[in-house]
């Protein structure tokens, strides 16, 4: 498309003084005739591009023009570069993302290049946790759609009861947390927040709707989560944890170490008392309940009445 060729020759100006139109024709794979309507293009757009003529002379971009892409300091270049676009990919815009980075690259001067390897080679992102499922990378484009389109959606939608109903949501964005996916839509009800893997079905209306100016997407999620763990009642308990169970439990509780010269034992804080009592029962021999000691009842209650059911189970 010339719309990308235009991107991608203007990055090859800005990466050096000047080019010829004959190496500027060899890396796009175009004619020398086309270059120079190209180079018109982006001087009718405003970018001040000009042609030298003679030995030394070739396509060239004004000089404070061409610096503004040079002035790049390495951690920035490094910040582009970190590798891990699994939130892009969710959103079928990876492929898009790389191909970005590629043509700002070839923008770069050798030691911007160099640092841009660097940091695709030596930092990767990955947000999911150890087992989590795929997301439906089908449904979250579909959404991304209708968000950026401002077209109202159908869902159907199951809540935590398995129970599926019909709604019409005005879809404003679409948060990612923790490798879970989110759509924040308006409802009639006010803006509410639908985990994206619950949504059994979703299709675009042929109605727009108008968006509120006013409605900020990070305020929103900051202003949500501060209310969800504000309201959360915390248990925490005092564990002695083994080296092999502390990363899975660390991964899905905070947990911070009692003396740091002995950690074996730390403090995991839950929700509530009901999930550090099933927690616990699920760890078994990784954990030992130090403190509250009065939990140990409704532990040995908790694992006499998985044992009852299961004894009766097996002799019926």
């Amino acid at each position: 498309m010339k719309s990308d060729r235009l991107v991608s020759l203007l990055l090859m100006l800005q990466s050096a003084p000047r080019r010829t139109a004959r190496e500027l024709a060899e890396k796009l794979e175009v004619s020398e005739r086309t270059i120079y309507r190209d180079v018109d293009a982006l001087s009718v757009s405003g970018i001040p591009v000009y042609t030298e003529r003679g030995p030394e002379g070739g396509i060239a971009l004004a000089e404070g023009y061409r610096k503004a892409l040079m002035h790049f300091a390495e951690d920035e270049v490094r910040a582009l570069f970190i590798s891990g676009s699994a939130i892009l990919s969710d959103l079928g815009l990876g492929a898009n993302m790389d191909r970005a980075l590629e043509k700002l690259r070839g923008g770069f001067s050798a030691t911007q290049q160099r640092a841009a390897e660097k940091a695709r080679g030596r930092i990767h992102i990955d947000q999911r946790r150890w087992n989590q499922s795929d997301p439906p990378v089908e449904q979250l484009a579909l959404l991304r759609r209708a968000v950026w389109d401002d077209r109202r959606l159908e869902l159907g939608y199951e809540d935590r009861s398995r129970n599926t109903t019909s709604r019409t949501v005005d879809p404003y964005g679409l948060v990612s947390k923790a490798g879970v996916w989110y759509l924040v839509a308006r409802t009639p009800e006010g803006y509410r927040s639908f985990r994206v893997d619950r949504i059994r079905h979703a299709a675009e209306s042929n109605e727009r709707f108008e968006r509120d100016p006013a409605f900020d997407l990070d305020a929103h999620w900051r202003e949500s989560a501060a209310s969800i763990r504000n309201a959360a009642e915390r248990f925490t308990v005092t564990l002695r944890v083994t080296p092999a169970a502390f990363d899975s439990i660390n991964g899905y509780w905070p947990t911070e170490y009692v003396d740091p010269s002995d950690p074996s034992v730390v403090r995991v804080h839950f929700a509530n008392e009901r999930a550090a009592v099933g927690h616990l029962v699920l760890w078994n021999e990784s954990v030992e309940l130090l403190d509250p000691l009065a939990l140990r009842a409704q532990i040995v209650a908790h694992a006499r009445a998985l044992l009852a059911r299961y004894e009766s189970g097996a002799s019926s």
